[in-house]
């Protein structure tokens, strides 16, 4: 377990083994806890599971905690708590007949819906879990249909782009659209990669509508800063880089956080210059049997301050083999 010490702040993100959920529920303060299994479902007031099941780390809860009591509450299909600075929605719709776009278009919808009515209109981390993510419907592919979905509902007035959050779209086995997300009164500062092209300039030969979200985030909580990390993948330019080779494209992922954690060192002065240095990692890993692989070369170039969590997903681009988002949720 990470034991780096901690203060009080606004929002917190800690990881606990798993003995601790029944005394992580009863805590009044805890915003949320993030669970990964076999299927994607929304447990309670508190708790969500991905259904990515961990093969790393599945002893680990990721949880969220505020120095505020949230309330609860429901807009439409989103169950939320919120405090005076922040709200941590969640919304799950079975796949059903739907397509994909037209879900993503009704969610984004209803996200969109309740920031402007609760009034946190700063989108700061979004998680987007979709069933089959590589699987066609009607000649296009899932992803695909996710971000034309997307841009539908999201406002695309000039400058659109600069308000873009962090995000991360994997593949789940299951019929479960999940979305989950964190939002504020106040924004954050958005970081992007100078080695890659913007998600939101890619060409149109990868989606109709390009991805619509920044490379990270850093937001003041408190005294804290905390620096989120998109789900990142082996690309130069906008183009995958060493096709079906595993280590290659877990070193170029890490390469390209450690370029954004540098850029949010020297923009925002974010208390931490290199990736080694973030509070945790979650490598999202198509075949598990690489497992042993992947999780020895991680620690060889991280070290074993920062919590690993590996889960089983789908990767947006057929060509990837893995993705990794990373947090740091440190003092400075």
């Amino acid at each position: 377990m990470n034991t780096r010490p901690r203060q009080k702040t606004l929002l917190d993100i800690q990881y606990r083994l798993r003995e601790m959920l029944p005394d992580t529920l009863s805590d009044p303060c805890t915003l949320a806890i993030i669970d990964f299994g076999d299927q994607s479902q929304i447990s309670n007031d508190k708790q969500i599971i991905v259904g990515t099941p961990a093969l790393a780390g599945s002893d680990l809860l990721e949880v969220w905690r505020t120095d505020e009591l949230p309330e609860n509450g429901k807009l439409g299909d989103i169950h939320y708590r919120r405090t005076s600075t922040l709200i941590f929605g969640r919304i799950m719709v079975d796949n059903g007949n739907d397509s994909i776009e037209s879900i993503t278009q009704n969610i984004y919808q209803q996200i969109s819906r309740l920031q402007q009515e609760l009034n946190y209109p700063q989108m700061i981390r979004m998680w987007n879990y979709l069933p089959w993510i590589n699987r066609h419907d009607d000649g296009m592919e899932r992803y695909q249909s996710f971000c034309v979905g997307r841009h539908q509902a999201i406002d695309t007035s000039r400058g659109f782009e600069s308000h873009l959050s962090a995000a991360t779209a994997v593949g789940t086995h299951d019929n479960n659209v999940l979305v989950y997300f964190i939002a504020a009164r106040e924004d954050g500062i958005q970081i992007e990669n100078p080695l890659q092209v913007s998600a939101f300039d890619y060409p149109a030969r990868y989606a109709p509508k390009s991805p619509a979200f920044s490379r990270a985030m850093v937001k003041q909580w408190g005294k804290s800063k905390h620096l989120y990390i998109s789900g990142t993948a082996s690309i130069l330019g906008h183009e995958t880089r060493h096709k079906n080779k595993l280590l290659e494209q877990l070193d170029e992922c890490l390469n390209n956080m450690d370029v954004l954690v540098a850029e949010a060192h020297v923009q925002t002065g974010l208390g931490i210059s290199d990736t080694s240095q973030l509070t945790a990692i979650k490598i999202y890993l198509i075949d598990a049997g690489n497992l042993e692989a992947v999780l020895s070369h991680v620690r060889k170039r991280l070290g074993n301050e920062v919590e690993v969590l590996i889960l089983s997903a789908d990767i947006c681009r057929e060509d990837l083999l893995l993705e990794i988002e990373g947090v740091y949720s440190g003092k400075k």
